[in-house]
């Protein structure tokens, strides 16, 4: 069974539901930091049409500085109402995000045939397909440069999120939407004014989540 850690699902619900862009192929989406899915699964859930779904996530237990500062490194397992879940001995319960997390992914994913993993870094996705990323469908080979919506819900720091933000600005295009996850953990402010500058407004805010949309 797939599950997620996060709140607000009905908002990315929404908010993908009122993507509006024109693609001649197909419409490209990104969740960063899939972990068992369920993010990625609301979004197939609601794309209809010719859509490629983009999960990137290393796995492998990496734990992720999740907030700014030196104390800022951990970040804690929360049922749907924000609380944070304790193991037995009431110790908080620290994510970590071991290859098991894919094996659920990949095994329960109902929508595996127009979805492709990467079991990478952000950075390293980034660094490899600058260019452009290679999508086959139907026999055929595209390359895939821009992006019609982001979920932005791996590392939690606002340099980490500036960085993403920023790469993905550039590979967009009028009616691209970005969604933020977690966006108290981290300087939403700042990203949120640096994305003007690609032409970006905010849509609407939530408690954990902000939905930023592609003007011009």
């Amino acid at each position: 069974m797939i599950s997620g850690d996060s709140v607000e699902y009905k908002l990315l619900a929404k908010w993908t539901d009122q993507l509006n862009v024109i693609s001649t192929d197909f419409i490209t989406t990104v969740e960063i930091g899939v972990r068992e899915g369920y993010g990625s699964h609301v979004i197939c859930d609601i794309i209809k049409g010719p859509h490629v779904h983009i999960g990137i996530d290393p796995y492998g237990d990496v734990k992720y500085k999740h907030l700014d500062g030196k104390k800022g490194y951990i970040a804690y397992w929360t049922d749907e109402k924000n609380k944070k879940l304790v193991n037995s001995d009431g110790t908080p319960r620290v994510p970590t995000y071991p290859n098991s997390m894919k094996d659920t992914f990949v095994k329960n994913f109902k929508y595996n045939e127009k979805t492709v993993l990467f079991q990478l870094e952000d950075t390293e996705y980034m660094n490899a397909f600058g260019n452009g990323v290679p999508i086959y469908r139907d026999g055929k080979k595209k390359i895939v440069n821009k992006y019609d919506l982001v979920f932005f819900d791996g590392p939690h720091t606002t340099e980490a999120v500036m960085r993403e933000a920023t790469w993905f600005a550039h590979r967009s295009r009028k009616g691209t939407r970005f969604i933020f996850d977690d966006i108290d953990t981290y300087r939403m402010d700042l990203i949120a004014h640096a994305l003007t500058f690609d032409g970006f407004i905010t849509i609407e805010t939530g408690d954990t989540k902000i939905c930023l949309e592609k003007q011009k």
